[in-house]
């Protein structure tokens, strides 16, 4: 999991957005079409929209997914403000998965710098926790 930026609208042409985009989508999706078409779920899609690989950083490495972040936004600014101002794009947010650690007030802070970027950008923070796979723990051997 990596932190991602994800854009989209009921009325957004994604595909015409994409012709001349040089963002690195990592999937496009439309309007209509089923959203998880290898399970059993059969739920179709309200808008269309992209997601945007941001880090490629684990999301047990914050600090480095926000230095990733903040230079994609800088690297991207003109393709961004193009996305933010493309016709029927209703949101854009940055979505930063997190480690779910094990205790009992978690706060993850995000630096000004980062913030700003995204609010000049018009784009929403996302905070998705995830919780750590555990080893899974062998009994003994019996002696």
């Amino acid at each position: 999991m990596s932190c991602v930026l994800r854009a989209g609208g009921v009325k957004f042409d994604v595909d015409e957005f994409l012709k001349n985009s040089t963002l690195d989508v990592l999937t496009a999706f439309h309007r209509g079409e089923v959203q998880f078409p290898i399970t059993s779920v059969t739920r179709t899609s309200e808008y269309s929209g992209m997601n945007v690989t941001v880090s490629t950083n684990e999301f047990s490495d914050l600090r480095t997914q926000i230095e990733d972040a903040v230079r994609f936004l800088k690297e991207n600014a003109q393709e961004l403000k193009r996305l933010r101002d493309f016709s029927g794009l209703d949101r854009m947010d940055m979505e930063f998965p997190v480690e779910d650690r094990d205790m009992v007030f978690q706060s993850d802070a995000f630096p000004p710098r980062l913030l700003s970027l995204l609010g000049n950008l018009n784009i929403g923070l996302v905070i998705s926790r995830h919780p750590v796979p555990r080893a899974i723990e062998e009994p003994p051997l019996e002696q």
